[in-house]
Order: structure tokens, then sequence, then C-alpha cells
């Protein structure tokens, strides 16, 4: 099914304009539930409390406001925000062209796909090969959804993707956090751990290895009830507890000597063949 587009905009770099339009690029598969009313299974409405009157209001009644006390507010009305965003600041303006690697995932914050929008294939498919010629991304900056976005247009597949990130301040101080010290790692610890990464390295990253097996097991309970199975807690059998393991040297040696350094998924996977495998040969020799 062909993607709708979101929004048009026109990305800007010296003196060539190219007109693109936005594409949502993720979506969420997270399972989300409704609040109901527990004595009749009814969904519950939001609703907005005003306590001055004492009453709910409606939508259309409400307006925005910017606290600058503690009981007085700046308001302003949808059309004065739409004001602030003018046909030039919602250009994709390229301030300067760098290389992936010089930022750090962090500042990420949700990605599009950009496709040309009438008029400007021709140039956006020459911008999409230049920078993958040149690997190199393009920074940016946009003005939507009241609030100018800092933004990394990148080549993806045949044409471009488009990153909003965070600003520097949205960013929080790690040093706010306890790392709790520990001392120096020795250098043979650090030889043991590179084997230990060399051996869990893989040559490309594959995400369709990868699925959400919580959301499986929850929609699997979902089904069941809704065929009015009732749902029982599993009894977990005690996990075999073993030594401690306090010596970082020794468990680097078990991590590496005893097989233990695939993950379990993969591990997991790379079994099921096998286990096919044996069961047709068995079926064959009788």
């Amino acid at each position: 099914m062909a993607l709708r587009a979101l929004r048009n905009a026109t990305i800007t770099f010296g003196l060539v304009s190219i007109p693109v339009r936005f594409y949502t690029a993720t979506k969420s598969e997270d399972i989300h539930f409704n609040l109901l009313h527990e004595s009749c299974g009814t969904r519950v409405n939001r609703k907005w409390w005003c306590p001055h009157h004492e009453k709910i209001v409606d939508s259309d009644e409400l307006i925005r406001g910017y606290a600058i006390s503690k009981k007085k507010f700046v308001t302003f009305t949808d059309e004065e925000i739409d004001t602030l965003e003018t046909d030039d600041n919602r250009a994709l303006d390229i301030v300067e062209f760098l290389t992936l690697d010089q930022i750090d995932p962090v500042f990420f914050e949700k990605a599009y796909f950009l496709g040309a929008a009438p008029g400007g294939g021709k140039t956006y498919k020459l911008l999409a090969s230049a920078m993958k010629k040149e690997s190199k991304v393009a920074l940016a900056q946009w003005v939507s959804a009241g609030r100018e976005h800092l933004v990394v247009i990148r080549p993806y597949e045949d044409g471009l993707i488009l990153h909003t990130m965070f600003y520097a301040d949205e960013v929080r101080d790690f040093d706010a956090i306890d790392t709790e010290g520990g001392g120096e790692a020795r250098e043979k610890e650090i030889k043991l751990a590179e084997m230990l990464i060399a051996e869990l390295t893989e040559k490309k990253f594959n995400p369709v290895q990868f699925k959400d097996e919580y959301r499986e097991r929850l929609m699997d309970r979902i089904r069941a009830k809704a065929k009015g199975k009732p749902i029982t807690s599993e009894e977990k059998e005690e996990e075999k507890k073993g030594a401690e393991v306090i010596d970082i040297m020794e468990a680097l040696r078990r991590s590496l000597g005893n097989g233990k350094a695939k993950p379990k998924r993969a591990a997991a996977r790379k079994a099921k063949p096998r286990a096919r495998a044996t069961a047709s040969k068995k079926k064959k020799a009788s």
C-alpha cells in the first residue's frame, strides 16, 4: 500500500531548491489498551475540567498559554502560532554537509522518508546521488509544528531520509549520572573483553532477525482471552544459581570458554533448522 504524504517542504542549498514530500518512515507496533469503566465495560472519555467555573469545557474553548508566573499566562490562539511559520522558514535550509559518524545517535529523534514532489524529481536524484557518492549527510534547520527543528538529511536506498534531532540543550549531561567509578581496567581484562567483542561481532546489521517477543506473548494472551480461555500464571522453575563470579577475568574467560558468548536468540534460531534436518533424516530412515 502506497504511503500517504504528510506535508510538503523545499530543500534549499546554495541557489538550488528541491520540492519534497514527507512520509512516515517508522511505525510503532506497541500494543495499546483503552481505559474502560470496570462495572460496565464502556470506554471512558477524556474530559477537560475547569476548576474556576467547576465544569467540563469543550476542546474548541481551549487556547494555549505560557506560564510567566504561578497564575499568570501569556495566551496564544492557533492562528497566532501559525503566523510564526512563514513560507521562508518552512524550507529545509541546508547549512552544512558532514559525515554521519560525526553525529552521535543520542541526538536522533524521529525519521521521515523524503520523496520528490512534482517538478523536483531531477534535482532530488541529483542531490541524493551526489551525497551518496561523497558519503555525506546534510545538516539543515526547519520550522514546523510550532518549533524549529534541527534535521539531518541523508541518502537512503534510492532517495533521501530525514531525521529530526534534539538540540544540545535538550540532551542531559552524562556527568549527572552515577557510574560508580571502580578503578581502571587492567590490560589483560581489556584484551579478554576485546576477544569477547570480536566473537560477538557481525559483519552487517540484520534487523529482520530481531522481534518483539513480549508483544507476541501479549497478543497470544489477548487472543486466548477473546476466546474465553482463562489466563493462569505460569509457574517459573527456580533458576539454578551458580557461584557468584566476582573476578572479572574469570567472568570473561567463562564467556569465551563455554560457548555462552552467543545470545540465546541467535542460538535458538540456529538450532531450529538442525532439528528439522534431524527429523527428516529419521523419516527417511524409517
